[in-house]
């Protein structure tokens, strides 16, 4: 039996870690990202984690969920009903128009459903986190984000049907229902944390709730890179090109979130941009229940770069906007 000084220490290290990777989130993301691909026999041992952890990540980011802050920032809700509009609405939309314009629903049914996880599914919950890091207006994101999840199960029911044909044998409304399913759960879970806890020790344990969300972060990574490895051994040019679309496809729907939204402000813009350049694909994942064609979930696997990367590169222009902001008369 383990002496009472050794549990104490290891209790005094856990501690310490959590804090350190709940200071240093964006390193540590980005890095487990990579690790997932030198651990292919982790991963697949890991993929039955998967739907668990998009579940804790889930319930980590309702723990922080302040309904004042919420409430506040609703009583100017234009930017933030904005933005949810057009990250789960008009651009959807927008995406499935063009696809059914060129016929791309005739081409492979990988693509049609990497299509839409990508244009349909709610921003990552871990983008308050990181606007917060960032030290921008992380209320907003925030509220966001609140807002993407509670009309989300209708919002992909409904592009579920323009888009998945009925060979995926996904229903609309059976995808909506998992999906609210999942999303009551997590937020059920989180907001009874929450009351349990109290809001001034959950704002105290904000470093080490980063660091446990950094943490499954990792596993999840880990769980996400299963078949990439031997993919990209096998096929490197096919893993190159879907390397570089997935970056590209997040690129273009910063830039064009960032420039629509530029009136409202740079903060504005920057939050909305990294809310729809960062989807929860995960979140489709699970709701889908596994039914998504090989080619989709190699997209799902590489799209965690940008996803897990964004932060890391992104943090220098977040930081400009923020002085920025913060020196201007």
């Amino acid at each position: 039996m383990p002496s009472p000084t050794f549990v104490i220490s290891g209790l005094k290290l856990i501690n310490a870690l959590l804090r350190f990777l709940g200071r240093n989130g964006t390193n540590a993301v980005a890095i487990s990202i990579f690790l997932g691909l030198f651990l292919p026999g982790i991963a697949e041992a890991l993929r039955i984690l998967l739907t668990p952890a998009i579940f804790i990540l889930l319930t980590l980011s309702f723990i922080r969920v302040d309904n004042t802050a919420i409430a506040q920032q609703l009583t100017h809700p234009l930017p933030a009903i904005a933005a949810v509009l057009w990250q789960m609405l008009l651009l959807p939309l927008l995406a499935t128009l063009i696809c059914l314009t060129i016929g791309l629903d005739q081409i492979d049914l990988g693509v049609l459903t990497a299509l839409f996880m990508v244009s349909a599914a709610p921003p990552v919950m871990s983008t308050p986190i990181f606007i917060w890091m960032f030290g921008l207006n992380g209320a907003l994101a925030l509220t966001i984000s609140t807002l993407a999840l509670i009309i989300a199960p209708f919002s992909t029911a409904l592009f579920a049907y323009l888009l998945l044909p009925d060979t995926l044998q996904v229903a609309p409304l059976s995808l909506a229902t998992n999906l609210a399913m999942f999303l009551i759960g997590s937020a059920g879970l989180g907001r009874l944390l929450y009351y349990v806890l109290g809001a001034a020790r959950i704002n105290q344990a904000t470093d080490h709730i980063n660091g446990i969300n950094c943490v499954v972060l990792f596993i999840f990574a880990i769980a996400a890179m299963d078949g990439v490895t031997d993919f990209a051994l096998t096929a490197p040019f096919k893993a190159t090109a879907l390397f570089i679309g997935v970056f590209a496809i997040a690129g273009v729907q910063l830039l064009i979130t960032f420039l629509i939204f530029y009136p409202a402000g740079k903060q504005t813009a920057f939050i909305a941009a990294y809310g729809t350049g960062s989807r929860n694909l995960g979140l489709m994942v699970a709701a889908l229940g596994g039914t998504i064609p090989e080619l989709a979930w190699l997209f799902f696997a590489f799209a965690q770069f940008p996803i897990y990367l964004l932060p890391w590169i992104l943090r220098p222009v977040a930081m400009h906007i923020g002085k920025t902001e913060t020196s201007a008369p």
